[in-house]
């Protein structure tokens, strides 16, 4: 006889539950192994994106193309190797070194200049030839190195400015085109990096770009670079070494021309510039060309006009270049001053010479009431004995070049 339990009977409630009881079970296991399963995935993700990371974290920074290199290298196109053609192309070669040591596009048009080109067969250290193909024939270029200390001297000797300490300049670059803005990666363009490289090298440049892998292409958007949103340009360049930053946004024109607006970006603020319409990698040399034409103006020494007939000060604690633009923002603003130029660099000390409306006295007091620097004494000066033949003093010490005398010593405060 089947018993057959009434809805409202408490054994059917109880049965109820015990069926209830172990579908829950079941399905609690389940949602457990599938809930494991989910996060084994998860946890295997993050496996491998951490495992990417340190590897990426354990790579050299492959961007990191640091050029000029050696400022004092230079090749040009020459047509044969007879000596004639040789001393003609290694003139050319010496102006481009000139500009690229000054810092100033039209330093080869000084009377100055002049005479140290004339005599540019005699600062070469070496020099070769190289054949490359071009469109199907052979193309000669001539290499040239040039004497780095004897070029130095030759400029200062005639108040040429040389420019020391050159600022680190990384690139972002964004592009649109037909309504899709996107970061640019230069690798995946050799032709225009090639030429972004070239531009860096010859204005003597040191250019970083990005290796705008995954880090960087999640911290920094186009939409970043086109708005000019500068925390985030900021926050995704620290993981580079720089100290100004050059960011481009080229848009598409007819023929494959990209119009650029440019921001060159420093501790102190940016500064805006435009680009006209060129192929891509002509776009990138410009502004690369003009970031560096800005840069000069703010951080190359001035030519000075005449030998050396003024005030000499030396100020110490330049440790880096945000305090060598610090000191030479304070001096532009000095009232009695007409002009200054860069006479010596040694360690963190950096020698000026002034030219001033006044007399020494108001220099000295436009110099402390900047507020920003420190009147230091003159420091004592050692006689060197009369040298013994070998060449060396009393003490069997070397001789040594050493700053010229200054009449004021201060120290930048920090």
């Amino acid at each position: 006889m089947e018993l057959v339990a009434h809805k409202g009977c408490p054994f059917s409630r109880h049965r109820a539950q015990r069926r209830e009881g172990k579908g829950a079970k079941v399905r609690g296991r389940l949602d457990n192994l599938i809930g494991g399963r989910v996060k084994l995935r998860r946890m295997q993700n993050r496996t491998k994106y951490l495992i990417a990371g340190l590897l990426l974290g354990l790579l050299p920074l492959r961007a990191l193309a640091m050029v000029p290199g050696d400022a004092f290298v230079a090749e040009t196109k020459v047509v044969d190797e007879g000596s004639e053609t040789r001393n003609t192309a290694l003139t050319e070669l010496l102006a481009t070194v000139l500009v690229r040591v000054s810092g100033n596009t039209g330093i080869a048009g000084q009377p100055a200049a002049r005479e140290i080109l004339a005599g540019a067969p005699s600062l070469v250290q070496q020099y070769q030839y190289r054949t490359a193909e071009e469109g199907g024939k052979l193309a000669r270029y001539l290499w040239a190195r040039f004497d780095q200390a004897s070029v130095e001297r030759m400029m200062r000797e005639r108040n040429l400015p040389v420019w020391v300490q050159r600022p680190p300049v990384l690139l972002w670059v964004a592009t649109e085109q037909g309504g899709r803005r996107e970061l640019l990666n230069l690798e995946n363009q050799p032709e225009a990096r090639a030429e972004a490289l070239a531009a860096a090298r010859q204005r003597g440049m040191p250019l970083q770009l990005p290796l705008m892998d995954l880090e960087d292409q999640t911290g920094l958007t186009p939409a970043d670079l086109w708005s000019d949103y500068q925390p985030a340009i900021r926050l995704a360049s620290a993981r580079y070494p720089h100290e100004m930053i050059l960011v481009g946004r080229l848009s598409a024109g007819r023929g494959g021309q990209w119009n650029g607006a440019w921001t060159l970006i420093g501790e102190g603020g940016s500064q805006g510039f435009r680009t006209p319409a060129r192929a891509l990698g002509d776009t990138l040399a410009l502004g690369i060309a003009q970031a560096q034409n800005l840069l000069a103006a703010r951080f190359a020494p001035k030519m000075a006009v005449g030998r050396s007939s003024g005030t000499l000060v030396r100020f110490s604690d330049i440790h880096d270049l945000a305090a060598y633009g610090r000191l030479v923002t304070i001096l532009e603003r000095l009232e009695p001053v007409t002009r200054v130029a860069l006479r010596h660099v040694q360690n963190d000390s950096f020698v000026f010479e002034f030219q001033m409306s006044g007399d020494t006295q108001d220099l000295v007091r436009a110099l402390e009431g900047s507020g920003q620097l420190f009147a230091e004494p003159v420091p004592l000066r050692v006689t060197p004995q009369p040298a013994a033949a070998g060449g060396t003093g009393a003490a069997g010490a070397p001789a040594h070049a050493s700053q010229p005398d200054a009449e004021l010593y201060y120290r930048l405060v920090n």
